[in-house]
């Protein structure tokens, strides 16, 4: 029966004294929130939800502005989600650091049961333990304990005895002081950072990607309408030919001839329909939804660039290139390694010092008696110096000259990266300028393109002119209308491509670029929204 009572008891501790995964989990997620929260207050904000599709809507067509897929990419596209995981998971690990510096708790225990013929025996003990490091490198150790042996047969005697010991150890040369004690903290502390500007990095990046996808998806459209256009035309051209071939103005094979520009003006169309449908379904799984959903996308903008036009961005290179080496995060990160070299270096120099630890010891207990009692006993004291004299460190004096090399390496590293982010500047100038002369080459191409159809089917209706002629005017048309929509797009991702090299596409809390360009390409005035 006692024992039956015992393995009750032993198994409701247990099953009280565990904590679920869940509580777990839940920790893990607050105290990284809060570190994010502290590094960067708006990186790990909630994301904007877009209202989920019920089931009979499936098949109805989803309204897509830039807005909504670049909020429905940054939420269901699974790059951004790993992304946005590595940063979680930078934060996780310093959350153990911090733990480490604090005050280390730990709480356990032991119960067993023992019978010897007539005498049945249950030993327990209980032991809390502090431990804490100090900036100075020192560990210092607190251990209380409570034991309990317990008769439930013959004496029928309790016996209890409680004891505590202090332990302290101090580097007093290797291994001394804030730098050397703290370094894993601080490593990890500036990990977070890193990680969270290279997600920023990635956000803008991504942003672009986002857009130029979008962009991609609606010339598609517009050059499928153009090659539509472009078979209807060609079908009333041979439609009148026809008529005047029958009328005896224009002879027979020119009839053929237009017939036989209209089937290719077909096959061009069926062709850019396939290839519409394709980019649009790859970014419907871009955007983490099925490529049986129905979408449709915001033309505005091109419209609105159609017909309007678009106007030369006046940039200062100076000044772009002063600002973008000032703010770029991956510059910032590449200097900063620099120092974490440096910091590495005078470790493995005090690494190669000479070894003298000090420990101390203070201890007492209470007298085993049968009832508790913090009566303790006249404590106890010791002392020690261990020392190990600066011979055979051959893997320290490795790890000494192997930071010495990192150090000039990434001093090196750092040097390049900011030549890079130079070139990447001028790079991104030099598309721009290039992709707005390319729009205004393309736009008056167009409008020579227009006025030599136009001029075209009036000379031919006068027979100054052959169908060829007009054929030909108009698949000039057709290419010039298709380059100048390709023009305008170039030039807006050209555009934001820019801004994100220099860092100044800004982002909101959900991930989406904001400010004036926003407005602009859009055509809406988000500051009313």
């Amino acid at each position: 029966m006692l024992k039956k009572i015992y393995l009750v008891i032993l198994t409701s501790i247990l099953l009280l004294c565990g904590c679920s995964v869940s509580h777990y989990n839940n920790s893990a997620d607050k105290e990284v929130s809060t570190i994010v929260s502290e590094k960067n207050k708006s990186a790990e904000k909630a994301l904007k939800k877009l209202p989920e599709l019920k089931e009979e809507t499936k098949k109805e067509t989803m309204l897509l502005s830039l807005k909504d897929a670049l909020i429905l990419a940054a939420k269901n596209n699974r790059d951004y989600k790993r992304a946005k995981e590595d940063v979680y998971l930078s934060a996780l690990t310093l959350t153990y650091q911090r733990y480490l510096y604090g005050v280390q708790r730990d709480i356990t225990g032991s119960t067993n049961w023992n019978s010897d013929g007539d005498k049945d025996t249950i030993n327990g003990n209980l032991n809390l333990s502090l431990v804490k490091w100090l900036a100075t490198g020192a560990e210092i150790t607190f251990d209380v304990g409570q034991y309990l042996v317990k008769y439930l047969t013959g004496s029928k005697q309790n016996a209890y005895q409680t004891a505590m010991e202090l332990n302290i150890f101090q580097p007093l040369f290797q291994g001394a002081g804030r730098l050397v004690a703290r370094e894993n903290l601080v490593q990890a502390e500036r990990n977070v950072v890193y990680q969270i500007r290279s997600f920023l990095r990635y956000q803008r990046s991504f942003s672009v990607d986002v857009a130029s996808r979008y962009f991609s998806i609606i010339l598609a459209r517009n050059n499928l309408d153009n090659y539509l256009k472009n078979y209807l035309f060609l079908k009333d051209t041979r439609e009148r030919i026809e008529m005047l071939s029958a009328a005896g103005r224009l002879p027979p094979l020119q009839a053929d001839q237009a017939k036989q520009n209209e089937y290719r003006a077909y096959q061009q169309w069926i062709q850019a329909g396939n290839s519409y449908k394709k980019i649009e379904d790859e970014f419907k799984i871009f955007l983490g939804l099925s490529p049986d959903v129905n979408i449709a996308l915001d033309e505005k903008s091109l419209e609105h660039f159609l017909k309007e036009g678009i106007s030369p961005l006046e940039t200062d290179t100076e000044e772009v290139m002063s600002y973008a080496l000032e703010h770029r995060l991956d510059l910032l990160t590449s200097f900063d390694n620099v120092g974490d070299a440096e910091r590495n270096l005078d470790i493995a120099k005090n690494l190669l010092r000479t070894r003298i630890d000090f420990s101390g010891k203070v201890s007492s207990s209470t007298e085993e008696k049968s009832s508790v009692d913090l009566e303790f006993k006249q404590p106890s004291y010791s002392a020690g110096i261990d020392f190990e004299l600066p011979t055979g460190k051959i893997a320290d004096r490795n790890r000494y000259k192997q930071a010495l090399i990192n150090l000039d390496r990434k001093q090196r590293e750092f040097t390049l990266k900011r030549e890079n982010v130079k070139l990447e500047i001028l790079n991104s100038l030099r598309s721009l300028e290039e992709a707005y002369q390319s729009y205004i080459v393309q736009k008056n191409s167009l409008e020579l393109a227009t006025k030599r159809v136009e001029s075209t089917d009036l000379m031919l209706q006068a027979g100054r002119a052959t169908t060829r002629d007009l054929l030909e005017a108009q698949e000039s048309f057709l290419d010039a209308k298709n380059s100048l929509s390709s023009a305008i797009v170039n030039y807006l991702i050209s555009y934001l491509e820019l801004l994100r090299d220099t860092e100044q596409l800004q982002l909101d809390d959900t991930g989406v670029w904001k400010g004036d360009l926003y407005e602009k390409i859009i055509g809406e005035d988000t500051k009313n929204s």
